[in-house]
């Protein structure tokens, strides 16, 4: 594996390799001396789950981007050495040296491409986590809005109509006011909610906009952490 098979991270940037260093191939012993006849192989893997940005600490994030940097230093270093011969027009070998090749460059996103992408991230996970309040299909979020007018008008005393709640009573046995009372405490549970997301959320997306380095547009990410 080269280092530029080593990406940091994968699903559009919300999970985080945790590469490390193993032993791929055990040493290979002398049966009576315990001498090591061949060494141990050793290469980049991931033994250890990926890290979710959305649920580490910036200091989490940071000590795995760390960690993967250097393994794959590591392997840069491990890279086999070639042997460069020169010939005489003859064909005949004149110089022979050793040499290491220059290890494939690691990808670098722009970090205008990676702030992109993270705001796009963040934006899909608040709307995963509103989605676990409410339903989240074409027209509902307008539904609410009416049936919670609806449920203030009753409650400040007007006399209606209120077809969504009207509606809903009929289709769920319960009384008016009592569809009133469930959706005005829904809603204000609600609003206290979405607040608390829509204030990490902008969090998150300013933190993106200032970071001047792909770890602290990561860093970014833990905003939305539970």
């Amino acid at each position: 594996m080269q280092p530029d098979q080593m990406p940091d991270s994968y699903k559009g940037g919300r999970l985080l390799h945790r590469w490390a260093w193993v032993e791929i191939v055990p040493a290979v012993l002398d049966p009576l001396t315990g001498d090591e006849l061949v060494p141990a192989v050793y290469g980049a893997r991931c033994p250890e789950p990926p890290l979710d940005v959305f649920a580490a600490t910036p200091e989490e994030i940071e000590v795995v981007l760390a960690g993967n940097a250097e393994v794959r230093a590591l392997v840069a270093a491990a890279l086999p050495t070639v042997i460069v011969r020169d010939y005489d027009a003859a064909g005949n070998v004149i110089t022979e040296r050793e040499m290491v090749p220059e290890p494939p460059a690691v990808p670098v996103v722009p970090l205008a491409d990676l702030k992109a992408a993270a705001v796009d991230l963040i934006n899909s996970r608040v709307g995963e986590l509103r989605a676990e309040h409410i339903t989240v299909t074409v027209g509902q979020s307008a539904t609410y809005l009416e049936k919670q007018d609806e449920a203030a008008r009753h409650a400040a005393g007007a006399a209606g109509p209120f077809p969504y709640l009207s509606a809903e009573a009929l289709a769920t046995g319960l009384t008016l006011d009592d569809v009133a009372a469930l959706v005005g405490a829904t809603a204000t549970a609600w609003t206290a909610v979405n607040a608390d997301l829509e204030g990490r959320r902008r969090g998150a997306l300013v933190a993106v906009e200032a970071a001047e380095t792909s770890v602290q547009v990561y860093q970014a990410c833990a905003h939305l952490r539970a």
